[in-house]
């Protein structure tokens, strides 16, 4: 609403301006406002007329040529436009008014009797759309400039409250209390393996907290976290929990947000009872260097699941502020999530 008033303000003053140069170099001195008011009237309708109509010409305009994609088209494409808008609205609400105060008005008679105000009208008039012209397009560029700032920074609030939740679900105490149970039954059984579960553990939770605050990790760190995770799942589950990677080198090095593998291999293992009788295979492979495949087969369900609400609502949250590509997952006799190779952003 503030803006519609400001416009109407300045174009008011414009058309009053306008009345008084005309006048002034017609005859040499500042007239009566009172005395001229309907020859004011006139100009700050004509002023009017022409702001309103050059608003929503530039709406329809963005609409029909992006300032982005096209800048010098759209400014002088912009530019004609408007000049031709102006001109024409001062031809024709000029003409009628000039008409209904004189009998014999004609093009040629105001060309005759006033030639040099009306080619300076058309000088200023050009110059002042030039202006306007420079002035929406600094003032919608600065706009622009203004919007992508602040979707850049509450895409990256996004990103750090979705890392959060993510970091909070690997440092979940259900998490630590299994890791602790296995190590404490280690301890009586296998010291030498008991202390490279420690250790183990230690490098993952040090993965996990060094990189919660990265958009993105490489594929390969990635891959390795995974590979030391599941070393602790296998010495829990006792070797009943098989992992199989097979990923070509050439997207080794495309982006992935961390934790992301890890998360679907541990939902896989949340999901399912695993023990001698119930296997359970996992396997993360690539469907044609643009997808990859995190595939997992079926047990038994677990009674009771506890859960974070993260997991794959978090991955695709993370994946839609960086790729159009959508996650596809599929949940037949086996449970099967593909990602999008983020091949297109710099690390």
């Amino acid at each position: 609403m503030r803006k519609f008033w400001l416009r109407i303000i300045v174009s008011i003053c414009i058309g009053i301006l306008y009345f008084l140069y005309l006048f002034y170099s017609e005859e040499a001195y500042l007239p009566s406002i009172l005395q001229n008011f309907p020859h004011v009237i006139i100009s700050i309708l004509i002023s009017l007329s022409i702001g309103f109509s050059l608003y929503f010409s530039d709406i329809k305009l963005n609409k029909l040529i992006s300032w982005k994609e096209n800048l010098p088209a759209r400014f002088i494409v912009g530019l004609l436009v408007n000049i031709l808008i102006t001109l024409s609205l001062i031809a024709v609400i000029g003409g009628l008014y000039i008409g209904f105060i004189k009998e014999s008005f004609s093009v040629e008679w105001l060309w005759s009797q006033h030639q040099e105000p009306v080619i300076k009208l058309l000088i200023i008039t050009v110059i002042a759309v030039l202006l306007y012209s420079l002035i929406y397009f600094a003032l919608y560029s600065y706009n622009q400039y203004a919007v992508a700032q602040l979707t850049n920074m509450q895409e990256q609030r996004k990103h750090l409250k979705l890392q959060l939740e993510a970091l909070k679900s690997q440092l979940s105490p259900h998490y630590l209390f299994n890791s602790l149970n296995t190590i404490s039954s280690l301890i009586f059984k296998d010291a030498s393996l008991a202390e490279d579960f420690i250790r183990r553990l230690a490098l993952t939770y040090q993965y996990i907290l060094d990189n919660n605050k990265r958009q993105f990790v490489t594929l390969n760190e990635e891959v390795e976290f995974v590979k030391s995770y599941n070393y602790l799942l296998k010495v829990r589950f006792e070797n009943h929990l098989h992992l199989e990677i097979n990923l070509p080198k050439n997207i080794m090095g495309s982006a992935i947000p961390p934790l992301t593998l890890q998360m679907l291999v541990e939902n896989a293992v949340k999901h399912n009872i695993i023990n001698k009788n119930n296997p359970l295979y996992i396997y993360i492979s690539a469907i044609d260097n643009t997808n990859i495949s995190i595939c997992n087969t079926k047990t038994v369900a677990p009674s009771h699941v506890n859960s974070f609400k993260v997991g794959l609502k978090n991955i695709r949250q993370r994946y839609s502020l960086f790729t159009p590509a959508s996650i596809k997952v599929t949940d037949g006799s086996k449970f099967t999530v593909m990602l999008p190779v983020l091949k297109d952003i710099e690390l």
